[in-house]
């Protein structure tokens, strides 16, 4: 089953941003007695959802786009949007929105180890950003400033960087927002030089006490720990499978980080600087979502190549699994909604910092309904939770379910 992979962002045409406020609030205010039932019940202390701006941006625009998607026509709606409860179901609308997006309503048939670039999710704050950068242009209308110690300052041009020692590497990225089963993981080769090197003119003899804050050219920033930076894995990348960094993907260079979603890890980079206090922040914590958060170990069950399932027909099962920097040691499938579990094949990745592609062969799949469900062990040996909880605010988490039908 092939799902064309098109999405407009919600709000392309239709005025400014604080304009899109305004008829959120408008659609939204039928809904407050339900946001105030809500919180009761839940004793969450939550904001007025209709007519309070201090919401998390994300939540209001992944509510705004069910109301469009007249997913609030029911209190059992409302609680899914709202909740987060299991998987959640506005992922779509909030990256529509709030910036933009490729890949597929589901998952693929068959996903490649590489993710192609036209192909690989995007995610900005601002739709549509690109910077006025390409490769004839950027050594000298682009730098990347450095500000360290004691105001200590240094500047590298593009050229500067690509001069530094070259390290080719395969990492995955994991947009926050991607449900459990979510398409909003993409993996690539990259090519770029250790972080570490590109900041040592500006580091001090004593690290410890820092955090590094980097800044974009879209406005968008966000802080690490100096630790994390320092780490051997840990890269300023300029090329992605190949070719220098789509300007969608962060050309000139963007930043990435180990173990850490997407949001932590800025495109179109022009500054970083050291920040006294080991306190962290960015964009996205200012609005209430979690900070340096690990990657939760996800696994996704990949839609069955036939639309219709026929006993006694083997069939191979396939999906992705991820541990971020703790890498996939095993990956297993239940056929039966959890009861008994079966090990699945690795067939390639799975090594920290990259996910690993699965396959399960079915040999006779028996007559009905069954509930597919998978799981992952991290290199640590910890087996992913079963507990399911919404992306907001530190990541998704429980086992992906499909249901499927075998016919007799």
């Amino acid at each position: 089953m092939q799902v064309k992979r098109v999405y407009e962002p919600v709000a392309r045409d239709e005025g400014t941003w604080s304009e899109f406020k305004k008829r959120y609030r408008e659609e939204l205010s039928t809904h407050e007695a339900e946001a105030m039932e809500l919180r009761t019940e839940l004793g969450w202390r939550l904001p007025s959802i209709a007519n309070t701006p201090t919401l998390p941006c994300a939540r209001r625009v992944r509510v705004m786009a069910e109301v469009r998607a007249g997913k609030w026509t029911t209190r059992r709606g409302f609680l899914a949007v709202m909740g987060g409860i299991g998987v959640t179901v506005g992922i779509g609308g909030l990256l529509r929105a709030c910036g933009t997006i490729n890949g597929s309503e589901e998952g693929p048939d068959l996903e490649s180890f590489i993710t192609p670039n036209e192909d690989f999710f995007l995610m900005g704050i601002k739709p549509h950003f690109e910077p006025e950068l390409d490769i004839t242009s950027v050594e000298s209308a682009w730098s990347l400033s450095l500000t360290g110690f004691g105001g200590r300052q240094h500047e590298l041009r593009y050229s500067d960087l690509r001069n530094l020692r070259a390290v080719d590497f395969l990492y995955t990225f994991e947009c926050i927002y991607n449900p459990v089963g979510g398409r909003f993981i993409a993996n690539a080769e990259w090519r770029g030089t250790p972080l570490k090197n590109v900041l040592e003119p500006v580091l001090p003899d004593e690290r410890s006490g820092y955090a590094v804050m980097f800044r974009a050219l879209d406005g968008f920033y966000s802080s690490v720990s100096i630790e994390r930076c320092l780490s051997d894995d840990s890269f300023l990348a300029y090329e992605m499978n190949g070719v220098p960094l789509p300007s969608e993907h962060g050309f000139p260079v963007r930043v990435v980080l180990p173990d850490l979603y997407g949001m932590k890890q800025p495109k179109w980079i022009h500054e970083i600087a050291l920040v006294e206090g080991t306190e962290t922040t960015g964009y996205f914590e200012e609005q209430g979502w979690a900070s340096e958060v690990s990657i939760k170990t996800t696994t996704r069950i990949d839609r069955p190549p036939q639309e219709t399932l026929v006993h006694g027909e083997p069939l191979t099962l396939h999906g992705i699994a991820f541990a971020g920097a703790r890498g996939v040691d095993r990956v297993e499938i239940s056929l039966d909604g959890g009861i008994s579990w079966r090990d699945c094949e690795l067939v390639e990745g799975g090594e920290p910092g990259c996910w690993g592609i699965w396959t399960y062969d079915w040999d006779l799949p028996t007559p009905g309904e069954h509930l597919l469900m998978a799981r992952s062990t991290d290199g640590a040996g910890t087996v992913q939770t079963s507990v399911a909880q919404g992306a907001w605010p530190g990541g998704a988490s429980g086992y992906h379910q499909v249901s499927v039908q075998v016919d007799d």
